[in-house]
């Protein structure tokens, strides 16, 4: 089983993320939605589901996904992006921060 470290939900019964905003330096940010990556545009559809997190078309992705972008420099978020960012727990296990 794989469970997302920020809202809990089970990955593999493909569902998205509960959390639909980080912070950077203070601010809050939404969160980008899996299908709306600008390297990715285009390639997703209604019926997709990302290929790292199991998050369906237009949800949110799950804490730790290779897919996610940085909403803030839109680089992947565990490849070119140094945004630093926190996003809140919904588990009551503190805030996660990359």
């Amino acid at each position: 089983m794989a469970s997302c470290e920020i809202c809990g939900e089970e990955m593999l019964n493909r569902v998205g993320c509960k959390v639909g905003i980080c912070d950077c330096n203070g601010k809050s940010y939404p969160r980008i939605r899996f299908g709306t990556e600008k390297r990715f545009e285009g390639v997703f559809g209604d019926d997709d589901c990302c290929p790292d997190c199991l998050a369906p078309f237009e949800s949110f992705h799950h804490f730790g996904c290779d897919i996610e972008e940085c909403p803030v420099c839109r680089e992947a978020i565990y490849g070119d992006c140094e945004c630093h960012l926190v996003f809140p727990d919904l588990e009551g296990m503190g805030e996660k921060t990359l």
